[in-house]
């Protein structure tokens, strides 16, 4: 591990004794001198037994590259002379590296190691060092034509210099830090981040790993401080406006864009809340860092700085360097693949192999990983994991399952806190069961997937005695003889009610898990729910259009249970959310509330968005409540997808998500869907429009132009209630 420090010996004193805490040990530690005025900090390294190399070149990203070159080891640690490292950083870094192995570079927690002045306290509540408490990755797919500087911009979320460690050898092939940056030279500041920016733009892996801490010591008076924020400005800024036009003109323009959108969106924004009086933070703080960003801008510091550096090393022409720096271009072009498709089952892959430490898992070069997640062969999830060109891991596997599903990992729906009402009985015995029950699988007028709906509804049906019946449209397509289903063609008013308590609804293009009838009944064992809406999981296909249609597929509602009532729908700020609801596509209804369908029910309708929302209302809104039950799953079955299928897919559910606002404030007077019409939807569109022409979403044109198709349409809302 290295320490660079320049005429502060009292502070390395106390660093140096926290060092000698580490467990384990550093396999060496090195000292670099900075250029300091005495022999103080000489006589303090070796007090403690230490190495100490002498670096005259002032600044100091030239004292880290004098480390690199210095060491001897294939990872270099490095932390300031104003850090007191915590006895377990390095075990928090060799863990980071060895389970992710490709990384090239850690970065760790950095927490206050004191409070104790009013300027101390400001910084924290500025922002301060810390990143948060969750390891986090960062990398870019520049092998697909991702451009870095499109991705992470501003890399200063991957932590900061003080605590820090990268591959010696991959870090000087880059050419080490960039010496015209960072503290001793005009810049002030910003080395570090630019070294992560090159990491990233080269290809490589950048992690946060949080239990490798370390404790600074933050500046005491409010004048250093104020330097400190000074130098934020001019680091930050002499990256955009200096060492980014060195990246080639695709990097540089998306520098140029970004430090326009950042100097509106903090500068002049704070500026603006301290007009307003919105800020509670010294205004001193933004006019100290807007200083800095206007200097560096206009006073061109990192040209200044370059030439500082080209003369400093002409004044020591006998002192090592570091390679010459290495700032990878963008191409403008990017390409469209599926993404690939893994297939993880909590019981044995996310039990046992899938968290040994072994070969990466899904090892692709890909933007993204495609995760299909099973529990001893029955599906529970459908999640997507950004991996930006970089493998996943095992471990990055095991964090992105506990992140996304919570304590779902353990137990299918659990949630950390019970929600209010029916909470799911998974026993086996006939009480846990509603018990006159009639399943109704609904047609979506092909017959190749009623046949295998049929197949698992009724041999679940069996175990309870639910009669099962295949309900479909007049002149629709229907399955095969099936000797236990009663074929059934209702009428478009809504067909004739059922004899028996429960109604069970299943669209014929969803195959259920096993399980899954019990798991839909059981809320019902509380006589306040009149619906339990189920999970619906996409096919899980390997096509880009097939892709695009399960992320449009709209009826998963995650992987935890949960309740609606009458409060829930009322206390919305916005319009109520009722597709978080579920869909009637996957769902067990209670013949009392069946009086609350629409008069234009019918079953072709039965199973779409806008009669699954409008029932939803009429239910909630009457007092009832509604179940979510994400236990019991179904999957949608695989079917063609081809260009044409898709787009109408698409432009469908826009039609209906539109039609479902509208109908919630014509037939209902709820206004509150207006602003989700004319506020929500419009910056959602125009969002995904702009990072589609960024290049920031992979989405195709097409599906674009066919989702704005389908909300046009859907604003004809009346046709929905003629038809």
């Amino acid at each position: 591990m290295a320490v660079c420090t320049r005429d502060r010996p009292e502070d390395l004193r106390r660093c140096l004794a926290a060092i000698q805490l580490l467990e384990p040990a550093p396999a060496a530690v090195l000292v670099v001198d900075n250029g300091s005025a005495d022999d103080r900090t000489r006589r303090v390294v070796e007090a403690f037994g230490l190495s100490c190399v002498r670096e005259p070149r002032l600044g100091l990203d030239w004292a880290r590259n004098r480390a690199l070159l210095e060491a001897r080891t294939g990872i270099v640690a490095f932390t300031d002379d104003d850090v007191l490292v915590h006895p377990r950083w390095i075990a928090g870094i060799a863990r980071a590296f060895t389970e992710e192995p490709g990384a090239v570079g850690v970065t760790g927690l950095v927490a206050p190691a004191e409070l104790a002045t009013p300027a101390q306290v400001l910084f924290e509540a500025y922002g301060g060092f810390g990143r948060g408490y969750a390891r986090q990755w960062m990398s870019v797919a520049v092998e697909t034509g991702e451009v870095a500087a499109r991705v992470h911009p501003g890399t200063g979320g991957a932590g900061t210099g003080a605590n820090m460690a990268v591959r010696r050898e991959e870090t000087l092939a880059l050419g080490g830090f960039d010496p015209a940056l960072d503290v001793g030279t005009p810049t002030g500041g910003g080395g570090d981040l630019e070294m992560y920016f090159r990491v990233l733009a080269a290809g490589h892996l950048l992690v946060y790993e949080p239990s490798a801490a370390v404790y600074h010591v933050h500046r005491r008076t409010e004048s250093q401080l104020l330097r400190q924020m000074r130098g934020h400005g001019t680091g930050t800024y002499s990256i955009f406006a200096g060492a980014a036009l060195r990246y080639g003109k695709v990097q540089a323009g998306e520098f140029l864009a970004f430090a326009l959108w950042w100097a509106l969106h903090r500068h002049l924004r704070a500026h603006v809340g301290q007009l307003l009086r919105r800020r509670p933070l010294p205004w001193a703080l933004d006019r100290a860092e807007t200083r800095g960003m206007c200097a560096a801008v206009l006073g061109r510091y990192y040209t200044r700085a370059r030439r500082q550096a080209v003369q400093q090393q002409g004044e020591n022409p006998d002192e090592p360097r570091a390679p010459a720096l290495v700032r990878p271009r963008a191409r403008r072009t990017r390409d469209h693949t599926p993404d690939p498709v893994v297939t993880v089952d909590l019981a044995r892959d996310g039990g046992e192999s899938a968290l040994r430490q072994g070969s990466p898992v899904g090892d692709s070069r890909a933007r993204r990983v495609r995760l299909v997640v099973e529990r001893n062969g029955v599906a529970q999830a459908h999640l997507v994991v950004r991996t930006g060109g970089s493998p996943l891991t095992p471990s990055r596997l095991r964090w992105s399952l506990v992140q996304r599903l919570g304590p779902a990992v353990l137990e299918p729906g659990a949630v950390w806190q019970e929600p209010p009402g029916p909470r799911a009985r998974r026993g086996s015995g006939s009480d846990a069961v509603a018990p006159h029950v009639q399943i109704v699988v609904v047609s979506d007028g092909a017959e190749v997937h009623g046949r295998p709906a049929l197949d698992a509804v009724s041999a679940q049906s069996d175990l309870i005695g639910a009669s099962v019946t295949y309900g479909d449209s007049p002149g629709a397509a229907r399955p095969g003889e099936h000797g236990r289903v009663r074929r059934h063609t209702m009428a478009g008013d809504g067909g004739a009610q059922p004899a028996e308590e429960v109604l069970v609804l299943l669209r014929s293009d969803l195959l259920v898990a096993p399980g899954w009838l019990q798991e839909l009944l059981v809320p019902l064992a509380d006589p306040g729910v009149a619906v339990v809406t189920g999970r619906v999981l996409p096919a899980g296909q390997s096509g880009t259009y097939a892709q695009w249609r399960d992320y449009q597929d709209v009826l998963d509602r995650g992987p935890h249970r949960a309740v609606f009532d009458g409060d829930w729908l009322r206390s919305s700020r916005g319009p109520a959310r009722l597709w978080e609801i579920g869909t009637l596509a996957n769902a067990a209804v209670r013949c009392s509330a069946l009086s609350r369908l629409p008069s234009v029910a019918g079953p072709a309708a039965l199973t779409g968005a806008v009669v699954s929302e409008d029932f939803f209302y009429r239910v909630l809104h009457a007092g009832g409540r509604i179940a979510y039950a994400p236990a019991a799953v179904a999957r949608r079955v695989a079917a063609p997808a081809d260009r044409t299928s898709v787009r109408a897919e698409v432009a469908s559910a826009a039609t209906a998500h539109v039609a479902s606002l509208l109908n919630v404030v014509v037939e209902h007077r709820d206004l509150r869907g207006l602003v989700r019409l004319g506020v929500v939807l419009p910056r959602q569109r125009l969002r995904r429009i702009w990072h589609v022409l960024r290049g920031r979403d992979d989405i195709p044109a097409d599906l674009v132009v066919a989702d704005l198709a389908g909300l046009v349409r859907g604003l004809a809302w009346w046709r929905w209630r003629a038809g």
